[in-house]
């Protein structure tokens, strides 16, 4: 199962960059690159290029300082290089290390095992290359003499993990399904430093400078409506805009007070957001704004601007929640991965559902979580929705890309912070809409923790519906995978009757039976229903139906409408060309 837990996410400092003095090196190499090449330069460096570039300093830390700990005997320290990458790390012939003919194994890859003998005492190996290689280098530490009893300590990064070099190890946080099959001997039985395929990014140079076709301006761009605070006296309101030292905020009014005199407004927060490697747009401003103290069920118009540049968004409308229980509908949309084709299906869902309260996107909203041109295409391509209809998503493995951290989703929206994990209480949120209570769960963060905010949160909710969202499919046509979250979080639903846990990931369309306590029940009302879905073309062909599947649906992408009527609960899965390709209603238990 590809997880990263939380001792995995503490190693992660600013960007998403685990090495602090290799940050430092490549923001300063970044920055001399800038003033140095222009775009095709930028493009068109390879491994010899950067080398000459560096200074002595720079390359003795990428060398040495990007990996390190310390033993307490001599040790012979061997580095497995997925024999794949077309370039071996610079620093490995010139530190001394040798190739051997020994290999190591997994069911994907073969590795390469150079080795090099160390006194006691400090150590450090260096970045795995400037090319972003993904399946990233692991180290394995052995005894020089036989009766020596290795010990280390003092970290680089300072919560690295320790398992023993066997068949049956793990070798990447990030996918813990991938294990070794074949070990020589004579590294069985030895330290083994597991790590990350994404760590490769730290150093990336070669190839690794993108465009932004959406670069942002002095006019607030990319409005989105989201909940940072409670739906029915409040709305958060985020956009974009260039570097400025100009002050940003939203005005606002009730629908029915037309007149210019009764605006109010609020200014916004401001945060800037670096993508270094972005040449065309590297930093941006995201501005935040919340406005309280709204009345319940009430539509308000609102617009976004500069007033000292007078320059203002297109006046928008939002509604509140009702305090009252109301029928209401909302958008449910499996992965979207930036596509063209989610955003046609969100503006086809908004075209014939105007009047559903929010929209829902359960994980994967872009191909890679730390890229923002790949956030500035998903904003391009949902904005006539973003701006009216606030959007509830969860983090999927793409946007926590490769555990390195899901600091630039954590900062495009504003979540209530709730959740259980300190310092990162957005992964977790929950809220409640009319006679609704809609609980966002985080499939990278520990589960167990979750498992008790989530108990929480359902046991003093009296709402007549229940609804939960996360990234990875407990029931899907790999029954293999996930199992822990069919041990933690499911007897959760069974046992506080969630009637709907909609998922993504497999890019097909699935819906479950009711399912309780692993077995399939006759109805909704004692049992839980699981959906994935995908906004985007599905690409899993289904090579059978498990016995608790109820549908299974493949071809263009989709969204759902589900619509919440006292105690009914009516439900449409819809493709691009409006035809609804599975439905269900169920009544509530009384």
């Amino acid at each position: 199962m590809v997880l990263c837990f939380v001792a995995v996410h503490a190693l992660a400092v600013d960007l998403g960059v685990y090495s602090v003095p290799v940050k430092q090196v490549m923001d300063e190499v970044v920055t001399r690159l800038y003033a140095t090449f222009d775009a095709e330069g930028l493009r068109s460096l390879d491994e010899g290029k950067v080398l000459d570039f560096l200074t002595k300093k720079e390359r003795h830390i990428l060398a040495n300082q990007y990996w390190g700990f310390t033993a307490n005997v001599p040790v012979r320290v061997s580095v497995m290089r997925r024999d794949a990458q077309p370039l071996v790390p610079f620093w490995m012939k010139e530190r001394g290390f040798k190739k051997t003919p020994l290999l190591v194994r997994n069911e994907e890859y073969t590795y390469q095992v150079w080795q090099k003998d160390f006194k006691a005492g400090r150590i450090g190996l260096g970045i795995n290359g400037f090319d972003r290689h993904r399946s990233h280098y692991f180290v394995c530490v052995g005894p020089q003499r036989k009766r020596d009893r290795v010990l280390l300590s003092d970290f680089l990064p300072e919560n690295q993990q320790i398992g023993v070099m066997k068949k049956g190890s793990t070798i990447y946080h990030d996918w813990d399904e991938l294990v070794l099959t074949e070990v020589p001997v004579d590294l069985q039985g030895q330290i083994l430093l597991p790590t990350i395929r994404g760590r490769s990014r730290e150093a990336h140079l070669v190839g690794a400078f993108r465009e932004t076709p959406y670069p942002s301006s002095e006019a607030p761009d990319q409005v989105m409506l989201t909940w940072s605070q409670d739906p029915k006296s409040t709305q958060t309101i985020q956009w974009r805009t260039s570097v400025t030292e100009a002050r940003y905020e939203v005005q606002y009014r009730t629908k029915k007070e037309p007149s210019a005199a009764s605006w109010s407004s609020v200014t916004s927060r401001t945060k800037p957001m670096e993508d270094r490697l972005l040449f065309n747009d590297r930093t941006v401003l995201r501005h935040t704004a919340v406005l309280t103290w709204l009345s319940p069920g009430t539509t308000y118009e609102y617009r976004v601007g500069c007033p000292g540049k007078d320059i203002w968004t297109p006046v928008w409308t939002f509604r509140t929640a009702p305090s009252e229980n109301e029928p209401f509908s909302f958008i449910y949309m499996g992965d979207t991965h930036q596509s063209e084709m989610s955003g046609i299906l969100a503006k086809t869902a908004f075209t014939k559902n105007p009047d559903a309260a929010f929209y829902t996107i359960a994980g994967d909203l872009v191909d890679t979580g730390l890229f923002r041109t790949d956030w500035d295409l998903l904003f391009h391509r949902h904005r006539e929705v973003l701006p009216r209809k606030p959007l509830i998503p969860c983090l999927g493995n793409h946007d926590d890309q490769e555990c390195l951290g899901a600091w630039m989703y954590l900062d495009l929206f504003s979540l209530p912070e709730t959740g259980p994990l300190p310092g990162e209480r957005e992964r977790t949120c929950a809220f409640e809409y009319s006679n609704a209570l809609i609980v966002s769960l985080d499939i990278a963060s520990d589960l167990n923790a979750q498992a008790v905010w989530l108990k929480s949160a359902l046991r003093k909710t009296d709402a007549t519906w229940k609804f939960a969202m996360f990234h990875f499919p407990p029931y899907s046509l790999e029954m293999n995978e996930y199992e822990d979250i069919r041990q933690i979080w499911c007897p959760l639903f069974d046992q506080y009757g969630v009637n709907l846990v909609m998922t993504g990931h497999h890019h097909m369309y699935l819906r479950t039976k009711p399912i309780k306590n692993r077995q399939v029940v006759e109805s909704p009302k004692d049992g839980t229903i699981y959906v994935i879905s995908a906004g985007l073309d599905t690409r899993e062909k289904p090579w059978g139906k498990p016995h608790f599947a109820e549908k299974i649906v493949t071809g263009r992408g989709f969204y759902q409408v589900i619509e919440v009527d006292g105690d009914e609960l009516r439900y449409r899965a819809v493709d691009e060309a409006g035809e609804v390709r599975d439905a269900f209603t169920v009544k509530a238990s009384k």
